[in-house]
């Protein structure tokens, strides 16, 4: 278990990259439990608190917002807040 604050930025930016990989997931019939709860719980944190994730809640994390900040660096998009929220995640 690992304590990350989340800023209101952090907070969107992970909802932002988990939401498409939930819908992929359960589009292909896989199971979507870990990704919801992990939705669940990030939502629901009040912005600028501290919250405990697992290490497989991290590396979930540190893969959605990646794929998220490539989408964006391919299409020439802002990617601060990915950038910012990758740092917090290593």
């Amino acid at each position: 278990m690992r304590k990350i604050k989340l800023t209101r930025a952090n907070k969107s930016i992970l909802l932002k990259a988990l939401a498409p990989y939930y819908y992929q997931q359960r589009a292909l019939g896989h199971n979507t439990e870990k990704t919801g709860r992990l939705i669940l719980k990030i939502n629901a944190l009040p912005a600028d608190k501290k919250a405990s994730f697992s290490a497989e809640e991290i590396y979930l994390m540190r893969t959605t917002v990646n794929q998220l900040r490539n989408e964006r660096l391919s299409k020439g998009q802002y990617t601060d807040a990915a950038d910012d929220m990758l740092l917090k995640l290593f």
